[in-house]
């Protein structure tokens, strides 16, 4: 039995998320039927960020055990013959006994992307959240920088939330524009569920000045997720990144 390791991008729009769901397409049931195909034996995959639905992925990580005698390159040369054309593995190889995505991943850096203009974009309509109106920038980056650090995000967690803890430990938080394009990126060493979402649709208050900057800070006080804004929608999501 051999373990490998598999570097994935996704485009999410039409699956239900990372984690499989009886019935419904989502990437890890995908990777699964396929390794069963090649292996004739059921086979565990694991992602390093359980991606909600309609999420991207330029750098999800997945690892498993199989009794398979192919090299790496040619694993993902066959990997991607038999895959759908929204998932594609980036990089295959060989890893430890030991390395699991999730449990060994040191942190993840997630991107939002916001398209800031009069009218929107059919082409960037998957995987960009459109926005009409003025938004501040300067004020959402100094919203951002308020959660950088080790905090309890019990208020940007979904009621569906099963995680043990709600602390969790953000290195980067940041906007930049280019253009009509806003990024918020952030990096932190584990995400509760909509934690990033919920984030952005409390900064995107601070950016219609509807809160002040100074405002996220009682918000993470509070522990309340109905202290926070809206869930901002999926697309607009995509895990950029697993460190390890």
């Amino acid at each position: 039995m051999r373990r490998f390791k598999l570097v994935l991008e996704y485009e999410g729009t039409a699956y239900h998320g990372w984690q499989v769901q009886p019935g419904l397409p989502t990437i890890q049931g995908v990777l699964q039927a396929i390794l069963f195909r090649m292996t004739g034996t059921a086979v565990q995959v694991i992602g390093a960020g359980r991606t909600d639905a309609g999420v991207h992925a330029l750098g999800q990580v997945a690892s498993f055990s199989a009794d398979l005698r192919l090299d790496p390159l040619t694993l993902r040369r066959a990997l991607n013959a038999s895959l759908p054309r929204d998932i594609v593995v980036c990089q295959a190889e060989e890893a430890p006994p030991d390395f699991d995505a999730r449990r060994s991943a040191q942190s993840k850096t997630y991107r939002y992307t916001i398209l800031r203009r009069d009218y929107p974009s059919a082409w960037l309509a998957r995987h960009t959240l459109y926005a009409s109106g003025p938004l501040d920038v300067g004020a959402m980056a100094e919203a951002a920088r308020t959660v950088i650090g080790t905090h309890d995000f019990s208020a940007f967690r979904a009621g569906t939330c099963t995680a043990k803890s709600p602390v969790r430990s953000v290195m980067d938080a940041s906007w930049r524009v280019a253009g009509d394009i806003y990024h918020f990126e952030i990096t932190a060493n584990a995400f509760l569920q909509h934690m990033v979402r919920i984030l952005v649709g409390t900064f995107l208050e601070v950016g219609r000045g509807k809160r002040a900057p100074t405002d996220v800070a009682d918000v993470l006080a509070s522990r309340n997720r109905r202290c926070a804004g809206k869930t901002a929608p999926p697309q607009g999501l995509c895990l950029v990144e697993v460190q390890y």
